[in-house]
């Protein structure tokens, strides 16, 4: 599920991009096959935990992104991706045309505003231009903030001090989906269901058990425990 970037000349590897529209017929019939015939390696996707549920696997370039979604406001999305990546490209994709609602996408940390309905030389032009200031950017390093970060692989949480954590699927799949919501608190359902297909198949202690075998595999002398709250009548938050 994903976009992969625009192959420059000089590049090893296309930029990847991920396309998050839940209009099924614009985003299979339309944006993906334009997009792939433009170079794009495209992955389509109609929801936001379709997109942080790819992001525990793909390590995103770019992201295409509907504001109307059916389970989260595509504003919200947007600046939680921001927050979570200074050089992660983001391009809103909305029915809403006025002027406000252009400045209000812009303000929160997008870099560019597409009204429908859409032109796509337009997209795929946008798309290009900022595929080669994303591409040549250096990653931010995490280690001079201090905090705990996940590595580039998302099997190792990394703490402020350079010691390292392997984790196992099941943490693997709950980490990067707290990760990707950016400090909200995710709720027990959507966390369960992130882990097994029937989340009445699974007891809900032990996700509890996981977290608290989790906490105490993150506690190093002289780091800082790892932030990962619970949040009463919700669920969790991982707040780095």
């Amino acid at each position: 599920m994903g976009i992969k970037n625009i192959t420059k000349a000089h590049s090893v590897r296309p930029a990847r991009l991920a396309v998050v529209e839940d209009n099924d017929e614009l985003r299979e019939s339309v944006l993906l096959p334009e997009l792939l015939d433009a170079g794009f390696e495209a992955t389509g996707m109609a929801t936001a935990l379709e997109l942080y549920r790819s992001m525990l696997d793909t390590r995103y370039d770019m992201v295409l992104l509907d504001i109307g979604l059916p389970d989260d406001n595509g504003l919200e999305i947007a600046k939680r991706l921001r927050s979570l990546s200074p050089t992660l490209g983001i391009v809103m994709l909305s029915g809403h045309s006025a002027p406000t609602d252009r400045i209000a996408g812009l303000a929160i940390g997008a870099d560019a505003y597409l009204t429908k309905p859409v032109d796509m030389s337009e997209v795929v032009a946008t798309l290009r231009n900022l595929a080669r200031r994303v591409t040549n950017e250096p990653a931010a390093s995490d280690h001079a903030s201090g905090r705990w970060r996940l590595d580039e692989s998302g099997w190792r949480l990394e703490s402020p001090s350079g010691n390292k954590v392997a984790l196992t699927l099941a943490e693997r799949q709950v980490i990067g989906l707290l990760a990707a919501a950016d400090g909200m608190p995710v709720r027990r359902e959507a966390l369960i269901a992130n882990l097994v297909d029937n989340i009445h198949d699974f007891d809900p202690h032990r996700l509890e058990v996981l977290v608290y075998r989790l906490r105490r595999k993150c506690t190093h002398k002289g780091d800082q425990e790892l932030p990962l709250t619970t949040v009463r009548g919700i669920g969790y938050a991982l707040t780095w």
